[in-house]
């Protein structure tokens, strides 16, 4: 049964789950940044299909045709993911509001007990696939009411400003970080994503895996360095099929005895594409 208009804003607004901390949720370090990003996405989707009153989040366009509601942008901070243990008891809260035709916007909030480890901001757009390829993949406005929490207005358009910057090239310094002068590029690692863990369900290379590409990349470039995602900054322009490679592209980093940072660009080997910037600040573990 579909929820009246301030039903579906109460809903959206209320979301909330609680966990505890398991080997799934865990990581080397602290809770899995990996797992975190991919319940705050499933939360997203949740968020926006109770704000349209639907039990589940299932989507099509005008046409008919399904859509999915893809991330365009990402923004992890105040992150402090060590402070989720074994075996605590943590949660997930979100608002949700649409800065724009077809655009939904969340902000996520992770607790454990009474700290607040981290906050987490997601802009998605609906899409679809155009001529069967991931290559192919267009806007698909899907008709429906607003999700909302006005106050969320703000914040949501300051993210959807900087994913517009990104988007066109001009990207702005971030975390400290300029790219290096004329385009230039630092180091690069030529990644193939496994068709088995990098996909998901709609056949797209997950948003999450963009994370861990740039994870990878760091690895391969630089060894283990010990140490926690403080903040991080992901913008997605394309996608890929399932046994193409990417070129992750290393264009600024920053290092001192605290911290670093780094800004990697991830890229289609078979055409150069442009299909996402990363943008990462790490905290050093004793």
């Amino acid at each position: 049964m579909l929820m009246d208009s301030a039903e579906r804003l109460q809903s959206a607004a209320a979301l909330q789950q609680q966990y505890c901390a398991g080997m799934p949720q865990l990581g080397l370090y602290g809770l899995s940044e990996n797992w975190l990003l991919k319940e705050c996405g499933h939360l997203h989707w949740l968020a926006i299909a109770r704000a349209q009153g639907r039990a589940v989040p299932e989507f099509a366009d005008a046409a008919g045709r399904k859509s999915y509601a893809a991330l365009t942008a990402v923004h992890l901070h105040e992150a402090h993911l060590d402070a989720v243990t074994e075996n605590a008891p943590f949660s997930l809260s979100v608002r949700a509001v649409s800065p724009g035709r077809a655009q939904h916007f969340s902000a996520q909030t992770l607790r454990s007990g009474n700290t607040r480890a981290a906050r987490i901001e997601l802009l998605s757009a609906f899409v679809r696939r155009d001529a069967g390829s991931n290559r192919s993949i267009v806007r698909a406005p899907v008709e429906g009411p607003e999700c909302g929490d006005r106050t969320l207005t703000d914040a949501a358009l300051s993210l959807q400003a900087r994913a517009r910057l990104f988007r066109s090239g001009d990207g702005v310094a971030r975390m400290g970080l300029q790219p290096v002068a004329n385009g230039g590029v630092l180091r690069a690692v030529d990644i193939t994503p496994c068709p088995h863990n990098d996909f998901n369900g709609a056949g797209l290379l997950y948003f999450a895996s963009f994370q861990a590409l740039a994870d990878r990349a760091e690895l391969a470039c630089f060894g283990l360095r010990p140490a926690l995602t403080a903040e991080r900054e992901l913008y997605f322009y394309g996608n890929i099929d399932p046994g193409e490679t990417v070129r992750v592209e290393l264009l600024a980093a920053r290092d001192d005895s605290a911290e670093f940072a780094h800004w990697w660009r991830v890229r289609r080997c078979a055409d150069g594409a442009r299909i996402a910037d990363l943008i990462t600040r790490k905290r050093r573990l004793a």
